[in-house]
């Protein structure tokens, strides 16, 4: 009756309108019999541009996978029967699209906090009628209005204040206040067994407030509110829920209040989202876990153990639900020792163990540069999601004219590991906490999601076409492997093998159940001379290579079978064709073969006639096994083997240290890498892109030789053309080989393809501090050095100022995870800088690390994390006020009952409220070619006050050319 009564509504009001609209046009005559509206003549749209992908809801374009076309032939086959763990800022289990699952059951059956942030510890009070006492002040009333069992004994109470989260969401009921309390009573109503009332108004009284049990026991979730009836707070609104660990005396109290968590989880599961009929998430029949594991006080950081503790949570689950389980975590931090990380080792050793367990991770954002896959995505067996970006959600969520799917720029690439595994669409709309304004979200944080609700509805189909299907997560990571389609333009380094599929992976796993196959996980290592260490492909970045019949090697270890025989594991044989997909790889041997679980070597040779081109070259060995056929498909593949060779533009006399690359036209949505090898000497690399069409526009971003952004620069379009330059000199310009990755716009104005032009400029210079002197009191003197490397005239123009001064120690850390040092203003100091590194061993102990400046209230005037193994924080005095600060470093360690002594580099810069400057004598010279000349620098100040530790420091600016600025470090 409702909804008959909703649509006569509508129609009433659509035709009044459309009667009124009638009369006023005199050219059209009123009909003698009026017909519903509903009756009235279809619109047809206007062709469009084909996409190759269309989806329903292209805010989350399912059938990227394919997922729309193979849930309507399997309607049930939508992820039930599946549990999805959700590691991240927590979920909100109160929206709509989280409450239930396509069969209208519970979706959220659990939330867990393992960070910590909602903790707080609760004590033993009194009753006094309808008032609880605590430490003898009154602290809740109403407690004759709420239900309590009258067999009570003790009363226990709690508060959580928002103080607590003053770093981070602050005003958990939006009333434009962040210094309210939230008292929490808390008793036994069976021997053990507690329950609690939270003032969810932070009035003081629980008039009105629900009852409330541990999460997984009666779902029971309640919403942070203002009990201020004004406009504070309308249509924002946070929800929670509660769990008592007796055994600690703690009530956690959890909430997303990062909303990424919740956004993920609709990506992954979603029903019905925002209320839209549906509008769902990869698998809608899927039970979901929310995992907090992220502390957003600290600037949505891991804490130690909070991320073992949760997948240890989820294989728990795997082992004892009866259910496939499968994690999404949407996270990953910048990876020094590709693979080798602590957290790395612990999941692949948790997936030997639980092979039950799949886990899905993102790749990370930090591409389009190579070798920039975060950890712990490089994990061997976890499954390691890019994001792509489908054509149909181009159109429609960044009005983009693709006809193709592209991967996003961001999407972190692989290099000295095999990685990422797939890509997913890496954007959408999705289920979002009120307090939150947006809810289009782009990352491979919602890549992989979209992967994790792709294996739930694998795993559901599955176990409802095989009731005794055990899940065997290498085996699905193979499966959506071998079956993912390749993108145009993409190679392995940038899309894994492509874009994940749902309908194939299906056909390809029940194909391997139906004929009793398991895949066989190989462990694949190999030397990456430019990391000096292994890693599971082949990456020879510096154009340095084996060549003239040396060979590189491949080892080749299978994990043992646990179905295997006593003699098949000792002498049971098996053998592989090898197939290479790229003309300059070559495989030495045509086959190989295994006996018992004995290691293979394959000897891999690298045609350097087929290399001689400035580029990137990537392809793969295949192993197929060995059975007569003439050709072999990708399904059929036991491993594969990557290489990847790099060859960079050199600077040398010859070419006058200059390179030009002419005619480069983008492609939409795909990335154009250059390389150039730094020649050792060098001070200064400048990069100019330009264009004969003021229509043209490009961005480029630079990578170091560790695959770290660091500059880049960007081609605008104007009324006339101008080019775009950037000089990399000083500490920012480090040996090895940069990597310049170009890319074009996705708008359509962007589609024309305007040819550009890339020149690079070295100056080789060598440069000599040769005697300096800085007191305090007394002006800085310095002699420098510089000798012209290039086969040019370089015409200087030179000065130089003295910043402030610097101090480098060193602290190691033998307990715990956390170092605070006291940072203390001192008179003429503008601000003070930290670069705090570690060694890459150590920066590996962590899954996050927190790097704060903490004012004596204890808010933060800095708040970050490490994506590197380095971070800097600045505080800007304030003289006024006199202040003292603590610098706070804190490092979420994997597993922290491993030893884990660690050292902090910190290099500390202070700045002075004025500079002072330096002459240089002589100003003006012109510098030739292999000349060596010596310049006098005197400073036009005395100096100040040098703190005990600390030496002087400053740059030195040499202009060369009509613009060209180098800035070398000073220290004395």
């Amino acid at each position: 009756m409702l909804i008959a009564s909703i649509v006569l509504l509508i129609s009433s009001n659509v035709l009044a309108q459309t009667t009124g609209a009638i009369g006023r046009d005199p050219k059209i005559s009123r009909p003698e019999k009026t017909t519903s509206p509903l009756d009235s003549p279809i619109i047809k749209g206007v062709a469009r541009d084909k996409v190759a992908t269309n989806s329903t809801w292209s805010f989350l374009p399912l059938e990227a996978a394919e997922a729309e076309t193979f849930e309507r032939e399997h309607p049930t086959y939508d992820g039930r029967g599946t549990i999805i763990v959700i590691l991240d800022t927590g979920v909100d289990p109160g929206l709509p699209g989280l409450t239930s699952t396509s069969e209208g059951k519970q979706k959220i059956i659990d939330v867990q906090d393992f960070s910590g942030t909602g903790e707080v510890p609760y004590a033993e009070a009194t009753r006094s009628g309808d008032v609880l006492n605590f430490q003898g002040k009154r602290v809740l009333t109403g407690l004759n209005s709420i239900k309590l069992p009258t067999t009570i004994n003790k009363y226990f109470y709690a508060q959580l204040t928002e103080r607590k989260f003053q770093n981070g969401l602050s005003d958990l009921n939006f009333n434009e206040s962040d210094s309210d309390a939230y008292g929490i009573l808390l008793f036994e109503d069976t021997p053990g067994h507690f329950l609690a009332y939270l003032d969810s108004d932070g009035d003081s009284s629980l008039t009105g407030e629900k009852q409330l049990a541990n999460y997984h026991e009666r779902f029971d979730i309640f919403s942070f509110h203002s009990a201020d009836t004004s406009e504070h707070g309308q249509g924002k609104r946070l929800n929670g829920a509660i769990n008592i660990f007796p055994e600690r005396s703690v009530i956690s109290v959890y909430f997303d209040d990062g909303s990424h968590g919740s956004h993920v989880a609709g990506i992954a599961s979603g029903h019905s989202i925002d209320g839209q009929e549906g509008f769902n998430g990869l698998a809608p029949g899927a039970e979901v876990v929310g995992i907090k594991f992220a502390d957003n006080t600290e600037g949505g950081v891991t804490v130690s153990n909070s991320m073992r503790r949760g997948f240890l949570y989820a294989a728990n689950l795997a082992t004892t639900s009866h259910k496939p389980v499968v994690v999404n975590m949407s996270f990953g931090i910048g990876s020094e020792l590709e693979g080798r990380s602590a957290m790395d080792k612990f999941l692949d050793s948790l997936l030997t163990a639980v092979p039950e367990l799949t886990v899905c991770i993102s790749a990370g954002n930090e591409g389009p540069g190579l070798s920039t896959i975060g950890l712990p995505g490089s994990a061997d067996r976890v499954i390691t999601s890019g994001a792509a970006l489908p054509d149909d959600a181009a159109r429609d969520l960044y009005g983009a004219a693709l006809t193709h799917p592209v991967l996003f720029d961001f999407s972190s690439r692989g290099g000295e590991l095999a990685k990422p595994d797939i890509v997913s669409p890496g954007t959408a709309v999705s289920t979002v906490p009120d307090y939150v304004s947006g809810d289009r979200y782009n990352g491979t944080s919602m890549s992989s999601p979209f992967t994790t609700g792709c294996a739930a509805v694998i795993l559901s189909a599955m176990k409802q076409t095989f009731p005794d299907f055990i899940p065997n997560a290498f085996a699905l990571k193979r499966a959506m492997m071998l079956s993912a389609i390749p993108i145009t333009g993409c190679t392995p380094l940038d899309e894994g093998f492509g874009e994940v599929n749902i309908p194939r992976a299906f056909e390809l796993l029940r194909s391997w159940y139906e004929r009793k196959h398991t895949p066989t996980h190989y462990t694949i290592l190999t030397m990456i001379p430019s990391a000096v260490a292994k890693g599971t492909a082949a990456f020879y970045r510096s154009g340095n290579y084996p060549k003239n019949g040396e060979h590189n090697y491949f080892r080749v270890t299978a994990d043992e079978d646990p179905n295997a025989t006593i003699r098949e594991k000792a002498v049971g044989f098996k053998s592989f064709d090898l197939v290479s997909d790229a003309p300059w790889l070559v495989p030495v041997q045509t086959s190989i073969y295994r006996r018992g679980e004995k290691a293979m070597q394959v000897d891999v040779r690298y045609d350097e006639k087929k290399l001689a081109a400035p580029g990137i070259y990537t392809g793969r060995i295949w192993a197929f096994p060995k059975g007569g056929k003439a050709q072999h498909t990708r399904a059929e593949s036991e491993f594969e083997l990557l290489n990847t060779i790099i060859v960079p533009y050199t600077f040398a006399p010859q070419n006058s240290y200059r390179v030009e690359i002419p005619e480069i036209k983008q492609t939409s949505g795909e990335v154009d890498r250059f390389f150039f090898a730094i020649p050792v000497g060098a001070r200064s690399i400048r990069f100019t892109l330009s264009s004969a069409d003021a229509h043209a526009s490009a961005d480029a971003s630079i990578f170091d030789n560790d695959g770290n952004a660091f500059a880049g620069l960007s081609l605008k379009r104007g009324e006339i053309p101008r080019p775009a330059t950037i000089e990399i000199t000083g500490e920012q310009l480090h040996s090895g080989v940069l990597e310049l990755d170009l890319r074009g716009g996705r708008a359509p104005e962007d589609m024309k393809r305007s040819a550009m032009t890339l020149e690079a400029d070295v100056i080789p210079m060598d440069f000599e501090l040769t005697s300096s002197s800085a007191r305090s009191g007394e002006t800085a003197r310095a002699h420098i050095t510089l000798t012209n490397g290039s086969a040019s005239d370089i015409d200087l123009l030179s000065d130089a100022e003295i910043l402030g001064y610097e101090r480098t120690f060193d602290t190691v850390i033998t307990t715990g995870d956390d170092c605070r040092i006291a940072v203390t203003p001192r008179p003429k100091e503008a601000h003070v800088e930290y670069l705090v590194s570690l060694s890459r061993e150590d920066y590996n102990l962590f899954t996050d690390i927190a790097l704060q400046i903490l004012r004596p209230d204890s808010t933060a005037a800095f708040n970050s994390g490490f994506d590197i193994r380095e971070k800097t924080a600045k505080v800007t005095f304030d003289q006024a006020a006199g202040e003292r600060y603590t610098l706070y470093f804190r490092g979420g360690l994997a597993v922290p009952d491993e030893p884990h002594t660690f050292r902090l580099t910190i290099r500390e810069r202070r700045v002075l409220n004025s500079s002072i400057g330096a002459t240089i004598d002589p100003a003006h010279t012109v510098l030739y070619p292999d000349e060596a000349k010596t310049f006098k620098l005197e400073s036009t100040r005395t100096m100040p006050e040098l703190p005990d530790s600390y030496r002087f420091y400053g740059m030195i600016r040499i202009k060369h050319g009509p613009d060209g600025v180098m800035r070398l470090p000073l220290r004395f």
